[in-house]
């Protein structure tokens, strides 16, 4: 009698944690992204190499209202640099050379309907499962996993807070299923009080810091000359004009599935050809591979391609025939991109 007694409730306990569906978990941790109030210790480890892994160590900030400071604090050629981000800008303040680059916001602010829509991308692209309840850093955690419905790999493993719906550890994984980064707290505190100028940007008003600005422009998507889908379930989810040197422009368009980026560079500056050359459907190109990425490099009328993202070995080919047909369609037709997908 006691053994069944003790039954129910370890069932009853597990039906309790995973009562909660993984796309509810996924939807309240891009809400609250942003919102929550915390200072911490943050690890990052980089696995491009077996034989050394890259760690750095942050103190890191957030006062719950779109603004981030994180201090470095090793390795030693990273300490004393100080990134402020407010959502709009990014300000990376170099002590040692006296330096601040300014830069597009890395923290991304989703409206409700942008969470949907990379809900239903995940959803289209990913088996996502809670894996399991665990405590970490004294506080219980649903980890979630990201399995590519493609490759069958896994991609994403997460550590999300229960009650805040932050993440606390981010595992990720290349598409041959090898872990390459990894992003933890060490420690964390919820109840953070904050010094009143330290999210100030008292560094840009010393007379004697250089100022090195980004040259980075949004661009409507409508106005985009790329495809808007490609393989793998990819989906043009922002176009950028990077002014370059002598009035030259580059096109940057960045794809998601979701969970991972792919980025399409097209510009009339010939890219540093890196890797060896191949034929890929006829078309000579630079085609480079490690542990993190893959990149293929052309030039089509005039005109320099770089592709980069951590593309399957057995997807390359699809994806670069994929864009070169898209462009050569695009350059015929001279049509908005929101044209060309109601013909679809």
């Amino acid at each position: 009698m006691k053994r069944a007694i003790v039954l129910f409730i370890s069932l009853f306990y597990i039906t309790t944690i995973f009562a909660e569906d993984s796309f509810e978990i996924i939807r309240n941790f891009e809400k609250n992204n942003g919102i929550v109030p915390f200072s911490g210790i943050e690890v990052s480890i980089l696995f491009d190499d077996p034989n050394f892994e890259k760690t750095s160590v942050a103190k890191v900030y957030s006062n719950g209202n779109y603004l981030f400071r994180k201090d470095y604090l090793s390795p030693p050629f990273l300490l004393g640099r100080v990134v402020l981000d407010n959502g709009k800008y990014q300000y990376d303040f170099d002590p040692k050379i006296n330096v601040i680059r300014i830069s597009p916001s890395s923290f991304i602010i989703r409206t409700k309907d942008e969470i949907e829509r990379q809900i239903k991308l995940i959803r289209q692209n990913y088996i996502v499962t809670i894996d399991k309840e665990e405590v970490f850093l004294g506080r219980k955690v649903y980890v979630i996993l990201f399995t590519s419905k493609y490759t069958k790999k896994l991609i994403s493993k997460m550590w999300i807070d229960s009650e805040k719906y932050i993440s606390l550890r981010t595992d990720k994984y290349n598409s041959d299923g090898k872990i390459v980064g990894r992003t933890m707290f060490i420690e964390i505190d919820f109840n953070p009080k904050f010094s009143e100028n330290l999210f100030n940007l008292d560094f840009i008003r010393n007379k004697n810091t250089k100022i090195e600005e980004s040259k980075l422009v949004e661009e409507k998507i409508n106005n985009a000359k790329a495809p808007f889908e490609l393989p793998l379930g990819y989906m043009l989810i922002k176009f950028y004009s990077i002014l370059e040197d002598n009035d030259k422009i580059t096109h940057y368009y960045k794809y998601s599935d979701g969970v991972l980026d792919l980025s399409l560079f097209e510009g009339n500056i010939p890219f540093r050809p890196t890797g060896q050359p191949i034929i890929i459907d006829g078309t000579q190109v630079f085609f480079a591979s490690n542990i993190l990425w893959k990149s293929i490099i052309w030039k089509k009328d005039n005109k320099y391609y770089l592709l980069v993202g951590d593309i399957p070995d057995n997807y390359v080919e699809t994806i670069f025939i994929k864009v070169m047909k898209e462009l050569s369609l695009r350059e015929v037709k001279k049509e908005p991109l929101e044209k060309a997908i109601i013909q679809k």
